[in-house]
């Protein structure tokens, strides 16, 4: 049985650790999408640059092509820098709820403790019913 201080212990490096790692993940995803922008951005910003040079020399042909493959780029820069802001913010709602999920169980085990020290058959008895109720069923069937 561990003791009030090793559980909020846990509880707290858990919460440390699932924030150290969800910051890496993120990390890592806007790297790896920025790295990607900024490819999209070098190359539509090069193809504009190609098309205007081409633009200049001859007035007509393969300009229009030049520029909508540019154009092209850009809106998947665009489309990938969308994705990335709504999967940020759906990351940050989620924390927020684990966050709340995680406060709820931390005051539940804190009120569990204080009926523990003030009471401690009643909180053994509902320890105890709690653990009978909520215990995985048996999935055996009785072929009598």
């Amino acid at each position: 049985m561990l003791s009030l201080g090793a559980i909020l212990l846990q509880n707290l490096v858990t919460r440390v650790t699932d924030r150290v790692d969800e910051t890496v993940d993120t990390a890592k995803r806007n790297a790896i999408a920025g790295a990607i922008i900024g490819l999209l951005l070098a190359t539509a910003y090069g193809l504009a640059v190609v098309a205007t040079a081409v633009l200049l020399a001859e007035r007509y042909g393969t300009v229009p092509a030049l520029f909508s493959l540019a154009g092209g780029f850009l809106l998947m820069a665009l489309i990938v820098l969308a994705v990335v802001a709504l999967r940020n913010k759906r990351e940050r709602e989620l924390r927020r709820i684990r966050r709340d999920q995680l406060a709820a169980r931390r005051d539940m085990l804190a009120a569990a403790a204080a009926v523990a020290t003030k009471r401690p058959l009643a909180a053994t008895v509902v320890a105890l019913a709690l653990g009978f109720l909520l215990a995985p069923k048996s999935r055996r069937r009785d072929d009598d």
